[in-house]
């Protein structure tokens, strides 16, 4: 039925069995048309209950282009491992079914009115205030859910946290325990560390052509690539609509004469300055010392511009002699502000003080703000009249867009009719191609089944700020393996940065044996003051900011005996860290009732999860469970 519909679909009427169709899965679900569906197969039942084939594909998909997603520029598909994503996955639906079944027994439900209303209030469903069920299906498309799908994984999410809730809630927290939260919480550490970084020593490590095929030829599986597909699209984007939009000389007239109205003459003033700065090291009586040793060093003849040099830290403007170009009022903090368009020019000011320090400020010049004439304002006032209209042209085009292309048997006619091109992407995975082809949401259309396996055109796929996409499938290239030459370099740069990571192994064990032995002298500065290779923090907290990576590392370390330094290694991502730690300080400082009401609430929320998950656990090993 829906087949014929897509084939003979024409008109108002098509139209309107279409919206009623996605109007009632999207209040009542699938089940209101087909009912349930039997037979399918399974691929894990919980206490009796089935886990689909089907159901557990869609849940893996989303998984898969949520772990695309994250890499963002990153994105690197040899670090998604698909068997192990597949067992989470599982995992994950086992749970969740569990947890569903343990919060039904409780006596917890939810109704459809919750959550009808909860879809109507939902904001990414809301069109100027109100819902609006195209909105609705466009923020489904955009997060690859299906109406049902998401009615269903709604009703679940309420279901369990209901659960969660009522477990989580009747938690409380006694003195002992508030206490001890506050000496972690607030502690601080001292350490010093040193980073071997495996990258960096890969770049001096040659391997072999024949390593490299010794490598490739007994790990075959990791170079099978995997299933592609080249498909045509077209793409709508506002930029291809500027130089459509056309601009009247009334419209440009109007334009400038709106903005004219709305003019106020202003001036610009050009100032110089030298900053003394205020920081942890230097003091606000230091500093304001050091501004009114330059403001003497001025006014016994000094250069400006090469005392500005010297001393300013203004590192942006210090090598142009302080000079901060033109500027109106507004682009200054307010106390600089007030003193610059109080001078003339030529006025040196003493030591203005901000929030970033002392300033002595120099004006240079001082010019009226006119209003452009119209023949310079031309250019500027039709490129933003274009882009306005542009906006226009998009919905508009858009929407034909979506019209034309649902029932079209390829692309070039609706291209033809909008004026648009139809182009032909390079191969891409399911793991991702490159620019456009890289999103979850174009990934998902491109290996729709409506796709790859009917032969039609996708949905028109919303890119944001880029516009929108419709694309169809050209040609599917089945999985083949790569062959040597293709992989030889990065198998090289792997084997490279393997063997680095071997060797910084032993680099770091003889590091710590050098420094238990009682030799901190590496630890130290050197003669200029410069770290040799070390950085040391004070005071640092867990998620020390610059460094979190570390400080999670030297927070596991235990509290060294006075004036003996705990001393350790650890492997990471990057290679190995060697982190030396001198001191721990638990703040004992009393609190406030407020701040003692705020931190009881933290740890009873966190206790109260930790019993939930307690009782999750116990539900979990109870339960009937078969992996098929």
């Amino acid at each position: 039925m829906l087949q014929n519909i897509r084939d003979n679909a024409q008109g108002v009427i098509a139209k309107v069995i279409v919206g009623l169709i996605v109007m009632t899965f999207a209040f009542f679900g699938i089940e209101s048309i087909v009912g349930g569906l039997s037979g399918e197969p399974e691929v894990a039942s919980v206490n009796g209950e089935p886990i689909t084939k089907s159901q557990f594909e869609r849940k893996f998909e989303r998984n898969r282009l949520q772990a695309i997603a994250s890499m963002g520029e990153n994105y690197d598909p040899s670090k998604i491992d698909e068997n192990k994503l597949r067992k989470t996955t599982l995992d994950e639906f086992i749970t969740r079914e569990v947890q569903l079944q343990a919060a039904r027994e409780a006596g917890f439900a939810v109704s459809d009115a919750t959550i009808n209303n909860f879809i109507t209030q939902w904001p990414m469903a809301q069109k100027d205030g109100k819902y609006d069920n195209n909105q609705f299906m466009e923020a489904l498309r955009r997060i690859g859910m299906r109406p049902m799908e998401f009615r269903k994984e709604l009703s679940d999410e309420l279901l369990v946290g209901q659960l969660q809730s009522g477990i989580a809630q009747t938690s409380f927290v006694i003195g002992e325990e508030l206490n001890e939260l506050l000496r972690m919480e607030r502690q601080t550490r001292s350490f010093s560390y040193y980073r071997l970084n495996a990258e960096d020593v890969a770049k001096d490590i040659e391997i072999s052509d024949a390593e490299a095929e010794e490598y490739y030829n007994s790990n075959k599986d990791e170079f099978i690539l995997p299933e592609r597909i080249i498909v045509n699209y077209i793409e709508l984007t506002r930029d291809v609509l500027v130089n459509r939009a056309e601009v009247s000389d009334d419209e440009i007239s109007k334009r400038y004469e709106d903005e004219k109205k709305e003019f106020h003459p202003s001036e610009q003033r050009r100032a110089s300055h030298i900053l003394i700065e205020t920081s942890d090291d230097v003091s606000d009586e230091q500093a304001l010392a050091k501004a009114q040793e330059v403001e003497q060093k001025l006014k016994d003849g000094g250069d400006f511009a090469a005392l500005a040099k010297e001393f300013s830290s203004d590192l942006g403007s210090a090598n142009d002699g302080g000079d901060l170009g033109y500027a109106q009022k507004g682009a200054f903090v307010k106390p600089f502000e007030e003193k610059l368009f109080s001078m003339n020019v030529g006025d040196v000011s003493e030591p203005v003080k901000t929030e970033y320090g002392y300033h002595i400020i120099k004006l240079n010049d001082v010019k009226a703000v006119e209003m452009p004439s119209l023949e310079e304002s031309k250019d500027r006032i039709v490129k933003e009249l274009q882009e306005q209209k542009a906006d226009s042209l998009f919905v508009e085009i858009n929407a034909k867009l979506k019209d034309i292309t649902y029932t079209a048997d390829d692309l070039a006619g609706p291209a033809e009719e909008l004026g648009l091109t139809v182009q032909t992407s390079e191969p891409f995975s399911r793991e991702g191609g490159q620019g456009i082809f890289s999103g979850p949401q174009v990934i998902q259309e491109a290996f729709s089944a409506d796709v790859i396996e009917d032969g039609h055109n996708s949905q028109v796929i919303d890119l944001g700020k880029e516009g929108s996409l419709v694309l169809r499938k050209k040609e599917l290239l089945p999985s083949v393996p790569q062959q040597f030459a293709e992989v030889k370099e990065a198998i090289k740069q792997k084997l490279a940065v393997q063997k680095a990571k071997d060797s910084l192994a032993a680099k770091s064990e003889e590091m710590v044996a050098q420094l238990k032995s009682g030799d901190l002298a590496p630890v130290s500065k050197g003669a200029d003051g410069e770290q040799t290779g070390w950085v040391e923090l004070n005071d640092a907290r867990r998620s020390q900011a610059g460094a979190a990576d570390i400080s999670r590392l030297a927070f596991k370390l235990p509290k060294p005996a006075e004036g003996k330094p705990v001393i350790e290694k650890f492997e990471t991502n990057f290679g190995y860290a060697v982190i030396v730690l001198n001191e721990v300080k638990d703040n004992t400082e009393d609190l406030s009732e407020a701040e003692q009401k705020t931190y009881r609430t933290f740890m009873a929320s966190r206790n109260g999860q930790r019993e939930y998950n307690d009782y999750n656990e116990k539900v979990q090993d109870t339960a009937e469970i078969e992996r098929l």
